[in-house]
């Protein structure tokens, strides 16, 4: 998913390899271990957006801030840094909402094709860390976050009414079989309108868009490697060429075509 930024033209997208969705911006390059080492000068002004973290992957991202702040929403209150130096580690199938606030400064990242070991967080952290160096891999990935200090959670809600935490369960193992979110209503035996009320009322987010990022999340990296758009569109569970167009652009803020273009990292 596109961060949603002002004064900024840098796009972000999801990748997914075979393994899972990978998450990394223009600038992206390939690790020795399979994973994708990613970083970018940061100057701009945030909306509060949704950022959706999806599949079986995970992110990690660096910041190092010169001036301004990166704030989440965590339920009623703001979760933000109390240093310049922070981390952020997000699992799959999370759902954050941050806002970056005249920030100006660095941020540099891994996104890994596997699965996090046993024993990390299930839900998005921040922590402190005083580590300016590059990730070279996975393991050094993993170790900063282990030695991180003050680890708070910045899960945007971490209780969501029984029906949205069902509903979420259905799509995030079944976004590529499931025809559309009326027939996870009916599965759940409520209205899609109640569902997608309450679905949102807990996530900022609407059933239909979440699930619609769950498939287009397949496709960037898909592209990245050269395959067909139709046969992209299919992949990822649209038959129809026209709707997979409109949902990639509403998605990524940029078409097929371009992103192609785009994403096409360097091994290092």
């Amino acid at each position: 998913m596109r961060k949603n930024l002002r004064n900024s033209n840098k796009s972000y997208f999801q990748l997914q390899s075979d393994a899972g969705v990978v998450i990394a911006r223009r600038k992206t390059s390939f690790l020795s271990d399979g994973a994708y080492l990613f970083q970018d000068e940061l100057e701009v002004h945030g909306v509060l957006a949704v950022r959706v973290i999806t599949c079986t992957a995970w992110l990690l991202e660096l910041y190092e801030l010169k001036a301004g702040d990166v704030v989440f929403i965590n339920g009623t209150r703001k979760v933000r840094a109390t240093t310049k130096c922070f981390g952020v580690l997000y699992p799959p199938f999370t759902i954050s909402q941050p806002s970056v606030e005249n920030a100006k400064g660095r941020v540099v990242g891994v996104a890994a094709t596997e699965s996090l070991p046993t024993g990390f967080t299930e839900v998005p952290t921040m922590f402190e860390t005083m580590c300016s160096e590059l990730p070279t891999g996975v393991a050094q990935a993993l170790e900063i976050v282990r030695l991180g200090e003050n680890h708070q959670s910045v899960e945007m809600n971490s209780r969501p009414s029984l029906l949205s935490i069902k509903a979420k369960r259905l799509i995030d193992e079944n976004y590529l079989s499931y025809p559309s979110i009326s027939r996870i209503a009916q599965r759940l035996c409520v209205s899609h309108e109640h569902l997608s009320r309450q679905f949102k009322r807990d996530f900022e987010i609407s059933p239909s868009a979440y699930f619609h990022q769950l498939r287009l999340a397949d496709a960037p990296l898909k592209l990245a490697k050269g395959e067909e758009i139709i046969n992209v569109s299919q992949d990822v569970g649209y038959n129809d060429l026209s709707r997979f167009y409109k949902q990639f652009r509403k998605t990524t803020k940029t078409s097929p075509g371009v992103c192609q273009t785009l994403m096409r990292p360097n091994r290092v």
